[in-house]
């Protein structure tokens, strides 16, 4: 997301979820599927560290995020701010909050198991 009424529409209509390390902001955009599968925004205020410290939590979210970009409930508007601690965490303990909120937030589909060969 780039544009703040994007912002401005899921502080209005969404719904939060606060984890140890992140609060996940969602909001359900069917029309949106068009454009993109999901639109996500991330914000890290100064509370957070020095610009050093933010743009290493940035890049660990955004990485998160793409692992679990196939995953993700289609159309779906999500900002992820990082609470103060989240410089603190490794990026496993920031993968699995980040993990553990968005299951309870419900913007993440099934895994699918992996395909097991049938031998004969």
């Amino acid at each position: 997301m780039k544009h703040g009424r994007d912002f401005a529409r899921l502080r209005r209509d969404g719904r939060s979820h606060a984890g140890k390390y992140v609060v996940i902001s969602t909001l359900n955009a069917p029309e949106s599927i068009d454009a993109s599968p999901f639109m996500v925004g991330f914000i890290t205020s100064k509370k957070v560290g020095i610009a050093v410290v933010r743009n290493r939590v940035r890049r660990r979210l955004r990485a998160i995020l793409d692992e679990f970009a196939a995953r993700l409930v289609p159309g779906t508007m999500l900002v992820v701010i990082a609470r103060f601690r989240a410089p603190r965490a490794s990026y496993r303990d920031l993968r699995a909050d980040w993990e553990r909120t968005a299951k309870r937030a419900g913007i993440l589909l099934r895994a699918t198991p992996p395909h097991t060969l049938a031998t004969s």
